[in-house]
């Protein structure tokens, strides 16, 4: 066996199934798990994120998840679709999720093809994000969407449907 097959074994010594697939950053930092996407998403990536994030909350124990994806300039509706799926996995083994860093653009298509946003937690940063997830551990939005201002505010906006925006008055 050569080098470059001996790499694509596993632990187990058993072929990977993602041999070949970019792997997604994944730290864990003050209990949190924080994924860093950085890369092009498409079926294979997301499946191995899938894979490499549920065993890491498993393995942690963590009970919160931020999902950084400043770094992506686009995003479509099946990539969110399968995103929002990997935060629902996350939600049924015990850990909140926080979208981080959604930039205007992907934000504002989301909207305009009428991706599910309900119930979707997200922040401006990562302070803010480990604010969110400090700030009421247990607690859970009541189908409304939440999303925390930036390192310079105390504030959680709370967003009923996606036409309001933050510091809008009720």
């Amino acid at each position: 066996m050569n080098s470059s097959e001996s790499s694509n074994l596993n632990h187990g010594g058993e072929r990977s199934l993602y041999a070949d697939v970019p792997r997604i950053a994944i730290q864990l930092s003050r209990d949190v798990v924080v994924a860093s996407i950085q890369v092009d998403l498409d079926e294979e990536v997301l499946a191995r994120f899938r894979d490499d994030l549920l065993r890491r909350i498993h393995d942690t124990g963590s009970r919160g998840v931020i999902l950084d994806v400043s770094s992506l300039e686009t995003l479509d509706s099946h990539e969110f679709a399968a995103l929002r799926r990997i935060i629902t996995m996350c939600a049924i083994m015990g850990a909140e999720a926080v979208l981080v860093g959604m930039q205007p653009g992907v934000v504002s298509s989301l909207i305009e093809v009428g991706a599910d946003i309900d119930g979707l937690r997200a922040a401006f940063d990562l302070d803010a994000a480990f604010a969110l997830l400090e700030s009421q551990p247990d607690a859970e939005p009541e189908h409304i969407d939440e999303v925390a201002a930036g390192e310079d505010s105390d504030q959680v906006f709370t967003l009923q449907d996606s036409e309001q925006a933050p510091g809008e008055q009720r």
